[in-house]
């Protein structure tokens, strides 16, 4: 077996440069988990603006607020997002610059246009565009501060998405609107050096190609830094895109799985995956083939159970149980949930809604933005679909979006921020000290998630009294509601738990609530 060292070469391939290119590119990368710091973090960074603020969003609500409170009976305002970008705009002339969808299955231009009328001082200032490619969305989550700081967020700028680390199962400010009331687990950045070059590259590309413009002038187009090849980068811009969309990106990009499947074939040790939707046919067949080759590898997956768009739980059910993932003895899945104490006998609980898109590979290798793993994030949303006519209709239809590769570098690992995203993220969802899971240890980590969720399921029976507030693991169960899932599991009385999201036949089966947001 290879020592670390070698393992880190290997993925690294001109890794004795990374970390001097690391540093003269100045590249560094800040973790934002959950969207309470997320939010946080960029308002900071738009009170601070002095040239320009650069947005590219799937939805920007006019209402949507950064609280910074995690004390649900004191919640504590930290200001509007968008007061926030006008403010910047009247007081300190930031050029404002803000890209939605404009198309006929998401408009969210509109309703932020009918808003800023009449708010802004100068609206050349203020500018607003919009893409429309119906059925393509603009999906990728892009903020640009100044060209000297990048944000990509998990999250739209909808405040059914916020939510704070604790995961209340409840919480006034989180909307019912959007995801049925659960709460919220996402996973942003935030960037500086060079790499916000690309970055800002990326949305020049998208503002220029959009369809709905005023009068004024593009961007000026510029090459980002010169930089290393992909392999020598310590932190790389990949990208998805539809075909024959602009010229400015490689028509047809199909970066973000290639790179996915690039380093899913060199795994050695460790996969671990938490994101929205595993539908990916090349992915789940990359894992299972990956799984095969290489006896010493074990997955962690942290998904939905009830995803927010309609089939996508049949999907991704159908593809765990046809690779044989479910029940592999290297393999974990598992779901997020959270309950908290009430005045009675019972524990209020709900499904923890994972919004992440987080993959990261032997603790060298992460892969963290705005791309799910489905067709319509990495290569063809007609891929998802069983069905001949679908196939065909879908076919090579995908999505906007932009993610960041991230690899280990030799010149500091003990502060690698691969290991440390994944330490933080286990952290949370483990409850155990990062110290005590510092580096997972071959051949036991599938183990020890499994003690844990089962340790997790037998603490809620008897009415939850053995449950703590916060969040937690339990297994991965295809069963249909939230409630059939615990039963699934193990909690043999879940009939009196106090259930904050518990759907109907028509909510698990056609996702309403995403149908009507579309269209709002």
């Amino acid at each position: 077996m290879r020592s670390e060292t070698a393992r880190r070469h290997h993925w690294q391939a001109a890794g004795s440069h990374v970390g001097d290119e690391q540093q003269s590119a100045g590249d560094r990368v800040e973790w934002l988990i959950d969207n309470e710091r997320a939010l946080d973090s960029l308002l900071c960074a738009v009170r601070d603006a002095r040239e320009s603020i650069w947005i590219s969003q799937l939805a920007f609500d006019s209402d949507c607020r950064a609280f910074n409170s995690s004390d649900p009976a004191t919640p504590t305002d930290g200001g509007s997002l968008i007061d926030a970008i006008i403010t910047a705009s009247a007081q300190r002339r930031v050029g404002v610059k803000i890209l939605l969808n404009s198309s006929v299955l998401l408009n969210t231009r509109r309703p932020l246009m009918r808003f800023l009328e009449g708010r802004v001082d100068e609206p050349r200032l203020v500018e607003v565009r919009g893409i429309s490619r119906f059925p393509r969305l603009l999906h990728a989550k892009i903020v640009v501060i100044d060209q000297q700081r990048a944000f990509l967020l998990g999250s739209p700028f909808v405040n059914g998405y916020w939510d704070t680390a604790s995961h209340a199962p409840l919480d006034e400010r989180r909307p019912h609107r959007e995801l049925g009331g659960r709460p919220v687990h996402d996973v942003s950045l935030a960037l500086q050096g060079q790499v916000v070059g690309e970055i800002a590259a990326t949305f020049v590309s998208l503002w220029n190609g959009a369809e709905h413009r005023d009068n004024r002038e593009d961007l000026p187009t510029t090459q980002p830094p010169s930089r290393r090849s992909s392999a020598a980068r310590s932190i790389e811009v990949v990208t998805t895109e539809p075909r024959s969309s602009r010229k400015k990106l490689q028509p047809g990009s199909v970066g973000t799985l290639n790179a996915l499947l690039d380093a899913i074939r060199n795994a050695r040790s460790l996969i671990y995956i938490e994101h929205q939707y595993l539908s990916s046919r090349p992915i789940v067949a990359a894992l299972r083939e990956v799984l095969e080759i290489q006896p010493a590898l074990e997955i962690i997956l942290v998904l939905n159970q009830n995803p927010d768009v309609t089939a996508y739980r049949v999907w991704q059910n159908e593809r765990l149980a046809e690779s044989g993932l479910l029940g592999h003895p290297r393999v974990g899945a598992f779901a997020l949930w959270t309950s908290q104490k009430t005045a009675g006998p019972s524990t209020r609980i709900s499904q923890v809604f994972v919004h992440s898109k987080v993959v990261t590979i032997d603790d060298v290798w992460a892969l963290v933005g705005s791309a799910n793993l489905d067709g319509a994030s990495l290569d063809s949303y007609g891929d998802d679909f069983k069905g001949r006519l679908a196939r065909r209709v879908f076919r090579d239809v995908r999505n906007f979006d932009v993610s960041v590769v991230v690899r280990a570098t030799t010149a500091a690992p003990a502060n690698d921020p691969v290991a440390q995203l994944r330490e933080r993220l286990w952290s949370e969802h483990l409850r155990l000290d990062p110290s005590a899971i510092s580096r997972a240890q071959t051949g036991k980590t599938v183990s020890l998630w499994n003690t844990i969720a089962a340790r997790n399921a037998a603490n809620l029976v008897d009415r939850g009294s053995g449950a703590t507030d916060g969040s937690f693991i339990l297994p991965y169960s295809t069963m249909a509601t939230p409630r059939a899932q615990l039963t699934d599991v193990g909690v043999v009385d879940a009939e009196s738990l106090d259930l904050a999201f518990d759907p109907g036949w028509l909510e698990v089966r056609l996702s309403p609530n995403w149908i009507r947001n579309m269209f709002l």
